[in-house]
């Protein structure tokens, strides 16, 4: 058997296997960017409630679905996944920072910043051209919306606190009802009492 033939034969029987592997790779790519397009999708949709369950299971995936791949037993991300999961490294730990009443205020503010900057850079590892202005201003979040959260969060701070015994209820007094002192009773009447015959003893 010539060499052509050797070729020919080999090219007949790797030509179906190749493309099926090729098929297969360009699934897993379309799935994985389906992945990412649904955190992306959810986190944009929820971004003026970022209290609710999606949201929050969205941010959670992020570590997940932009984690890159492995590639000889070593992680191999690309500019954009690193971006991103280093800005949900950084709005993550803002998020898990303790703060008290009087700084609620600058930590919402920066916490916006921050979420800011990570829907961006998922943003750009997209294709979509948002900038971060647009990103931050252009969703629609019912001033009675951000109320409900902080009054929220305030009454379950305020609550662990109790429990904890970090703080405690107060407490004041409105109104006192009339006090009526109560005489207290003769050595006499007394006496007269513990000898009253009763019904029954007088019908006798």
């Amino acid at each position: 058997m010539e060499y052509k033939d050797i070729v020919m034969i080999t090219a007949v029987i790797a030509g179906p296997i190749l493309a099926v592997q090729a098929q297969k790779y360009l699934e897993s790519l379309k799935e994985n960017r389906a992945r990412k397009l649904k955190i992306f999708h959810t986190l944009m949709s929820t971004r003026a409630t970022r209290v609710a369950p999606e949201h929050v299971a969205a941010l959670n995936m992020i570590d997940i679905e932009f984690y890159g791949k492995k590639r000889f037993g070593k992680r191999s991300q690309s500019e954009g996944e690193k971006k991103i999961t280093n800005a949900w490294k950084v709005y993550n730990d803002h998020l898990n920072t303790k703060k008290n009443d009087e700084q609620l205020d600058a930590w919402i503010d920066k916490g916006d910043d921050l979420f800011t900057a990570l829907l961006y850079a998922i943003s750009q590892h997209l294709g979509y051209e948002f900038d971060e202005v647009q990103l931050k201003r252009d969703c629609y979040r019912p001033r009675a919306h951000g109320n409900i959260e902080n009054e929220q969060h305030k009454l379950r701070e305020g609550l662990v606190a109790v429990l904890e015994g970090r703080k405690s209820i107060p407490m004041a007094v409105t109104y006192l009802p009339p006090y009526h002192p109560i005489a207290p009773a003769t050595e006499e009447t007394s006496h007269n009492k513990s000898i009253q015959p009763t019904a029954e003893a007088a019908s006798d």
